[in-house]
């Protein structure tokens, strides 16, 4: 089985400063933090002119838009999320969004090649054995924002046309 990384499309004029009113506390989002969490949560952001909102939103935190949460929720419904509605103050531009806890799986294999400095990953290799039956997910110790989705969740939000987001294939072993 095919996996992809799933980030957003920088080259669209996406929400920017999100959480700038500081209502979510990204130290605190884990499975055992959201339940002290509102149902909903309004976070400020700045909306740029002729801005777009993309399905996924991977800075500060993940973002996914009613389309990819319900996606999530058909492979992984044991995935707990809060509401967030993006919301900027001076035009009044708002879209909701959903905040999911998605788990961090170290799954990164020994053949996954580092730069000469040995601080930035070059290669990305997965070990299929430790993704076991997870379809989306985060990699434990991968710096780059995004997530991890299993070929057949990436073409159900595909067909579902989501926008905004950039795949890139990730080599399994």
């Amino acid at each position: 089985m095919k996996y992809f990384l799933i980030e957003m499309d920088e080259k669209n004029k996406n929400p920017y400063n999100i959480n700038k009113n500081q209502v979510i506390d990204i130290r605190k989002l884990t499975r055992e933090n959201l339940n002290s969490m509102p149902l909903w949560n309004i976070v400020e952001m700045d909306f740029p002119m002729e801005g777009f909102f993309p399905d996924v939103i991977c800075s500060p935190f993940i973002l996914l838009s009613e389309i990819c949460m319900k996606t999530v929720m058909m492979y992984q419904p044991d995935v707990p999320y809060k509401g967030m509605k993006l919301w900027d103050k001076e035009s009044g531009v708002n879209a909701n969004y959903f905040l999911p806890i998605l788990d961090e799986v170290d799954c990164m294999s020994d053949k996954t090649e580092l730069n000469s400095v040995g601080n930035r990953i070059v290669k990305l290799v997965l070990d299929k054995e430790k993704i076991g039956t997870k379809v989306v997910f985060k990699i434990k110790g991968y710096d780059r924002k995004g997530i991890v989705g299993r070929m057949d969740f990436v073409e159900s939000i595909l067909r579902r046309d989501a926008r905004g987001i950039k795949l890139e294939e990730i080599l399994i072993e």
